[in-house]
């Protein structure tokens, strides 16, 4: 081996790496030039010997200080042509010889590659041609991924799909300071960090523990047709999540203003303790919440004076990213402080309910089980396309609930089979039933839940609120 070669891995010294490895990785490069004439094992970039030995060999290489040497697997994610899986496990024959390196790898003829590199070079290695987002409790010391999929898919793989880790090594290129600043946002880790050797904007990330931070949702319960059961399911949702420990905001976006009347609350006071004083620019969200009579329940109120704010705000442009632009101020104040905010919408397109979906994360549909009802969703999700488009692309629906359903009425059963056969799985199982005490308990300023929690429409809401977190939790594991 030349000088020249030599200076190149003098970059890589004083990780112990010998002379007869540095010629074991010489050989690696010859195979992997030689195969990357039939198939695409590296970029055709830096596919010239010396590109291949300073961009693939000596930038894997330089992890090898964060592998955990006290265990006994180390897992390439996606390791492609090898890079780091090969490079850590030549190395690992004279660091630790019973260090066996996992190779996940969905192509084929990638794996016969790596089998061929490692049967030659004498490599304690297993190449496992699955795709490992479909594993699971998987076990091993140190994970690597070097160019597989970005940051947050990671570490999202990681806590679901692995039962026991010791580490996590990223590879993080030029643009990676903003991707992992942006992962910070949603994740708290226990991690160290080295510049790279290979490229000065690049960075490796040695994540030791990693748990996912605990995020509030905003969800928008809307149907632009009235009387569809909209305020009950906000009441009676709100209610049975804070009976289970979590800590729920109702903010009234309604001139009717039944939500904060359904809750105990007056609908007759001082505008600018409303959610109209938070939309008129008057207070803060801080300022205007109001606890009631319900453990972890508060609401943001609201009276008839809100029915003005179309009128007001003609002459702004931005006027339907006011209410996000206020509760992102909030949120950045007061992370942390609620599982949910829930926003009853008042029954239409106005506005108002632009302004909600715009703020949310997902929407909620109460569906009255009568044919009129399916022809206004049709229009509503028109209505939620655009915005998608247009105002809020990460908004999702959440589901859509049936609602005022009779059992003895035919129509509510076909309403039910239709939307069921169009929405599918986004149609909650749990019905909601035409209940006498539903309509009695909003007079009482008390959910039904709390006024009779035995009626058919207690017992149907504290189901609908089982399936809701069980969904929850699903779309959190997926996340």
């Amino acid at each position: 081996m030349d000088n020249v070669i030599l200076d190149y891995y003098s970059k890589i010294t004083n990780l112990n790496v010998s002379r007869e490895t540095c010629n074991e990785l010489e050989s690696l490069i010859s195979m992997i030039l030689e195969k990357n004439k039939q198939i695409n094992i590296i970029s055709k970039k830096t596919c010239e010997k010396d590109a291949v030995r300073e961009r693939h060999i000596i930038d894997s290489a330089q992890i090898v200080d964060f592998v955990d040497l006290n265990s006994d697997t180390t897992t390439d994610l996606g390791t492609g042509g090898g890079m780091p899986g090969l490079i850590v496990a030549i190395i690992m024959k004279k660091l630790k010889k019973s260090m066996k390196i996992n190779l996940y790898e969905k192509s084929y003829h990638k794996c016969v590659f790596l089998k061929e590199v490692s049967k030659k070079l004498k490599l304690n290695t297993e190449v496992i041609q699955k795709d490992i987002f479909k594993l699971n409790n998987i076990e091993t010391g140190t994970v690597m991924s070097r160019a597989f999929k970005p940051m947050p898919i990671i570490l999202n793989l990681v806590c679901q799909n692995f039962k026991k880790y010791k580490n996590v090594i990223l590879f993080m290129g030029d643009k990676g300071r903003k991707i992992f600043n942006d992962a910070l946002q949603e994740w708290e880790l226990d991690y160290e960090e080295k510049k790279s050797l290979t490229n000065n904007d690049s960075f490796i990330l040695n994540i030791k523990n990693i748990k996912k931070k605990k995020l509030m949702k905003i969800i928008s319960i809307i149907n632009q047709k009235g009387g569809v059961g909209k305020t009950t399911t906000v009441i009676n949702l709100a209610s049975a999540l804070s009976q289970q420990g979590k800590k729920i905001l109702v903010i009234d976006l309604d001139p009717q203003g039944n939500a904060t009347t359904g809750l105990g609350l007056s609908n007759t006071e001082q505008s600018d303790q409303t959610i109209y004083g938070i939309l008129n620019g008057t207070m803060s969200i801080s300022n205007v919440i109001k606890k009631t009579k319900f453990e972890n329940l508060d609401l943001i109120t609201s009276n008839v004076d809100l029915s003005g704010l179309e009128v007001e705000t003609a002459g702004d442009n931005d006027r339907a990213f006011i209410l996000k632009a206020k509760l992102t101020a909030y949120l950045n104040d007061s992370r942390g402080i609620y599982d949910y905010i829930l926003i009853d919408c008042p029954p239409s397109l106005s506005l108002l309910t632009v302004m909600a979906l715009v703020s949310s994360n997902s929407l909620l549909v109460p569906l009255q089980t009568e044919f009129f009802a399916l022809e206004g969703l049709t229009q509503l999700m028109k209505t939620i396309e655009r915005i998608k488009v247009n105002l809020n692309p990460q908004l999702e629906i959440q589901g859509i609930l049936l609602t005022m359903y009779d059992r003895r009425n035919k129509l509510s059963s076909q309403v039910e089979q239709e939307a069921r056969d169009y929405f599918k799985d986004k149609v909650y199982q749990t019905v909601i039933p035409r209940n006498v005490r539903l309509s009695e308990a909003p007079s009482h300023g008390v959910p039904v839940l709390i006024y009779d929690k035995n009626c058919p429409g207690s017992k149907s809401y504290y189901s609908f609120t089982d399936e809701f977190i069980s969904q929850e939790n699903k779309i959190g594991s997926a996340a």
